[in-house]
């Protein structure tokens, strides 16, 4: 009786968020049937479940057929440690710098002019990189020669797209991501900063023991939820930016994009789900682990 009556209770607050978890329901949990293509030989004119069972072949596939399931996993989580890294890093120094200008006017200006990338489309963003990088004309093997350096055929050398990855991810996210962080600064209360100043603080140990204090818990949420995708990676920048160039695969194709490119050039489903359905269960034991060791250590900054 008592669940009902809340229920009648919050009806207005329930109609509010019904549109959001029916679209949740459709796009995130109905989707979820199709994984038992990872442990069927999928044939198209049976249907998914009138398909054959063929237990793990699947996944036999992926992990005992060359090195393919090594070089994947390696590259996917490679490139999330390191954008994870490095983003975050950058994310929070924006922050500050944005929130400790006197300017307000400017700092929404520059605020502003970081945050516009994350708007242009990745198909937009691989033609600006191929302007950069093509062979003959692109601006930085002009600039090679120019300096009696060599020409260099970046989209056939695969150890220069690490670095290459890094700078567009995070020229492209970065601004949109200090927002968050620029938040939790201004949410600070500012007797702290003044009663630092009496005491005689300086403004590296305000930064120290008042600024990056209040953005841990901050950090620790958006690495926890991160941790879900880690086997997750940005299709346009791993599959548009590099062109889907095969003499890059060795330091370029991760999961997503080597999902994609087997739709595109194949019809085996089975073994795609398969790579899917590996995904995420990886994901949701990082975030179970992970979140496991925070609320040991860090009982207040845990997620649940």
């Amino acid at each position: 009786m008592r669940l009902i009556k809340n229920t009648w209770k919050n009806r207005a607050l329930l109609f509010m968020a019904l549109p959001a978890v029916v679209l949740f329901i459709l796009f995130n949990y109905v989707p979820m049937f199709g994984l038992v293509l990872a442990f069927k030989e999928f044939n198209f004119s049976k249907g998914i479940w009138g398909s054959e069972w063929c237990g793990l072949e699947n996944f036999k596939y992926l992990f005992m057929v060359g090195d393919t399931a090594w070089r994947l996993t390696r590259n996917t989580v490679g490139y999330y440690l390191l954008f994870t890294a490095v983003g975050t890093v950058a994310n929070v120094a924006i922050a500050i710098c944005i929130n400790e200008m006197v300017l307000k006017r400017a700092a929404k200006f520059f605020q502003s002019c970081m945050i516009l990338p994350n708007f242009i489309s990745y198909i937009a963003v691989s033609f600006v990189v191929y302007a950069f990088l093509k062979s003959d004309t692109g601006i930085v093997n002009k600039l090679l020669l120019a300096m009696g350096g060599s020409n260099c055929s970046f989209y056939l050398d695969a150890e220069y797209w690490p670095l290459i990855l890094l700078i567009v991810k995070i020229w492209k996210e970065t601004g949109y991501g200090s927002v968050l962080y620029l938040s939790v600064l201004t949410g600070i209360d500012p007797n702290l900063y003044e009663a630092a100043s009496i005491d005689g603080a300086g403004s590296w140990q305000k930064l120290k023991y008042i600024t990056l204090p209040f953005l841990v818990p901050m950090v620790i949420t958006m690495t926890l939820l991160g941790l879900g995708s880690i086997m997750h990676s940005d299709t346009g920048l791993f599959y548009q930016v590099t062109k889907n160039s095969g003499a890059l695969y060795s330091t370029t194709q991760v999961f997503d994009s080597y999902v994609l490119n087997s739709i595109m050039n194949s019809v085996n489903y089975g073994m795609t789900s398969a790579v899917t359905f590996f995904q995420s269960v990886v994901g949701f034991i990082m975030v179970m682990v992970t979140n496991l060791i925070i609320r040991r250590y860090s009982p207040e900054n845990a997620l649940f």
